[in-house]
């Protein structure tokens, strides 16, 4: 009997020691699991994290610091004086409120493609992570984009192009110059129906603009045989050119001269000017640009129109680009159209500050 009874006593320790087992596994079982759920939590947030910075684009290439380069056209022309100084304002803010680290200023670029390659190698030399630029020259400021492109810079070239600008920029930040060379034509068109001779006066040759408003022009009057161009003069944007070549123009073919057609606001305002004084006032001079000068001669009624391009937009825009890709949001474009407005006696004074 005493032996029966060790053998039950033995054999309920034993289920007693087996049952507070269990209950201790069950208790920390509960734990476990939370412990397994907080390590998931962890390394989700650490990955979403990880994400968020591989995103954010400001510095990039790698040096810790977001540098910004700026090349502009030049410091001269009355169109990219107001583009400069926002450049200046906005980056000096920008640098201010922390966005950026740095940027090298207003770099001059003399309206020469070989000051515009000198530029952009003291940007690849200074570790810019972006550079904004205006080109020069389709052709001979290419390389300025390329160098800058294969330093692994995010070139935002803004205005007009080069002719790598679609393969290698990172942004195109600009406007529609076929476009506006096709309010140009259209303008003339609507306003001699009659027909007659005019002449072209062009920017620089091998500009974008130049070439592409050329086209544009093309676009509209060569249609219309009535309308003949008896002189497609190389004026490179100066105002002073363009007044000789109206002058000129109005001495050879007298009252069959209907029309003078500019590439830009400067020569379009020096031809009307001419036009006016060698007594030839209803000679059509359009252009395009839409500065103070023209503006306030279509207020005044010596000019007809001029086709307003919103170069401080063009920029604002590849600064846009650029402040969202600093925060992790890329470009939804690569081209970012900024649109041509024909400006007449009508809607002048919207644009007239």
């Amino acid at each position: 009997m005493k032996k029966v009874l060790a053998v039950l006593l033995a054999a309920m320790m034993v289920l007693s020691l087996a049952a507070c087992g269990s209950k201790k596994e069950e208790t920390k079982a509960p734990e476990t699991k939370k412990e397994t759920e907080a390590a998931k939590e962890t390394e989700a947030a650490k990955e979403t994290e990880a994400a968020k910075e591989e995103a954010k684009g400001g510095d990039v290439n790698g040096d810790g610091k977001i540098v910004v380069g700026y090349i502009s056209k030049n410091l001269t022309d009355p169109f990219h004086g107001p583009i400069n100084t926002h450049a200046t304002e906005t980056f000096d803010k920008l640098k201010a409120d922390g966005v950026i680290d740095d940027w090298t200023g207003v770099l001059d670029g003399q309206t020469l493609p070989d000051v515009q390659i000198n530029a952009a190698n003291d940007c690849i030399t200074k570790g810019c992570d972006y550079v904004f630029i205006a080109p020069c020259e389709a052709e001979a400021s290419d390389p300025a984009v390329t160098e800058m492109a294969k330093a692994g810079i995010k070139v935002i070239v803004f205005n007009s192009k080069t002719k790598s600008t679609d393969d290698v920029a990172w942004v195109f930040s600009g406007s529609d110059d076929v476009y506006a060379g096709e309010l140009l034509g259209q303008w003339v068109l609507d306003n001699c129906p009659d027909g007659g001779k005019y002449v072209h006066c062009n920017g620089i040759l091998g500009n974008s603009a130049q070439i592409q408003r050329t086209e544009g022009m093309h676009n509209i009057l060569d249609p219309h045989p009535e309308f003949e161009m008896v002189a497609d003069e190389d004026t490179q944007w100066s105002g002073e050119k363009a007044a000789t070549a109206a002058e000129n123009a109005i001495a050879q073919y007298g009252d069959e001269l209907v029309a003078i057609i500019c590439d830009n606001d400067d020569m379009s305002s020096a031809a009307q000017s001419a036009c006016i004084a060698n007594g030839r006032p209803d000679i059509i001079c359009v252009g395009v640009d839409g500065n103070e000068t023209p503006l306030k001669m279509v207020k005044a009624g010596e000019l007809g129109a001029t086709v307003l391009q919103d170069g401080v937009g063009q920029l604002q825009a590849g600064i846009d680009a650029m402040v969202d890709d600093i925060n992790g949001t890329a470009p939804a474009e690569k081209n970012i159209m900024v649109p041509f407005v024909l400006i007449t006696k009508d809607n002048v004074d919207e644009y007239l500050k």
